[in-house]
């Protein structure tokens, strides 16, 4: 009976897995300066399921780590909205 139980705790861990992360880039209106970006990276480190955040004012842009089945891009960009700067999903940058 107790290689059953073992055996359920075994899958279940399994099953539940590491959730998948992604990198999503904003591109961010309206940063100013290195305090604009520490704020918003701030806000966004809150959200649950948010790893890491970068932002970039002179680029206009921002990078999010984030699981999307616990913070979706949507909820990121509309965190970085209510701080007052304009954010939307933004392709990746070029490789240099």
């Amino acid at each position: 009976m107790r290689w059953i139980a073992a055996l359920v705790l075994t899958l279940t861990a399994a099953c539940a897995g590491e959730p998948e992360l992604r990198t999503t880039h904003f591109a961010v209106g309206g940063m100013v300066c290195h305090s604009c970006e520490e704020g918003i990276c701030a806000a966004v480190r809150k959200l649950d399921g948010v790893e890491a955040c970068s932002a970039d004012h002179a680029a206009g842009a921002a990078e999010v780590r984030h699981d999307p089945a616990r913070a979706p891009a949507d909820a990121i960009a509309a965190t970085i909205t209510k701080l007052g700067y304009t954010a939307a999903p933004a392709d990746p940058p070029p490789a240099p």
